[in-house]
């Protein structure tokens, strides 16, 4: 009686396996049939008139780092800033915190219209977001939201990890020279080449 029903699967696992070696697209262990084209993504210039800044964070053993960057449609670097804080904190609070350094930076700096970019997609739909979030992380969004009234455009969107090369490497470097580190002008020389690549694309 059960051998039927065994014989039946084995026949059905064979042709499964020889239709995934006749047409190896979504087989894992062999070449692709139709090759994904290679495609480089990089920083996307804003309008003209935006200050993008593009911010990240990390965290290295109980010590959160952050970096940002603010660009114009020119590549032109107005400032970029760094920095450490020794704290047990989770991904997202570090991402809120470099968060809140972006929007704070750009009120020093008296910038009005401004874009913000990270690779945190949670943070960003969070923020993004018109329903009430009722936790701790959700009630310090609603305060940071209302920094908003200092600018007169103000936007927050989701960039993928490879438009965040520079900020990544300032977040790393930060890590490496246990820094805070604010500045207008010179940016680190290691940093410097990611910068003139996403200048170029």
């Amino acid at each position: 009686m059960f051998q039927e029903v065994e014989e039946d699967a084995n026949v059905i696992w064979d042709r499964a396996t020889s239709l995934s070696r006749d047409f190896c697209i979504f087989n894992l262990m062999e070449k692709y049939m139709i090759p994904k084209p290679v495609v480089e993504k990089g920083w996307k210039k804003p309008d003209p008139g935006v200050i993008k800044i593009n911010y990240d964070a990390t965290i290295h053993e109980k010590k959160a780092c952050y970096g940002l960057v603010a660009r114009d449609t020119d590549s032109f670097v107005h400032g970029w800033c760094v920095g450490c804080v020794k704290k047990d904190l989770s991904v997202e609070w570090t991402e809120l915190q470099a968060m809140e350094e972006s929007i704070n930076f750009a009120r020093i700096n008296n910038w009005k219209v401004v874009a913000l970019e990270s690779d945190c997609a949670n943070l960003v739909n969070q923020f993004n977001s018109r329903q009430k979030d009722l936790t701790v992380l959700g009630y310090r969004l609603r305060e940071i939201q209302k920094l908003k009234i200092y600018f007169s455009n103000f936007t927050i969107n989701w960039a993928p990890r490879c438009c965040n090369k520079v900020v990544d490497a300032l977040c790393k470097w930060a890590n490496i020279k246990n820094c805070n580190l604010v500045s207008n002008l010179d940016y680190p020389l290691d940093i410097y080449d990611l910068v003139l690549k996403d200048a170029i694309n």
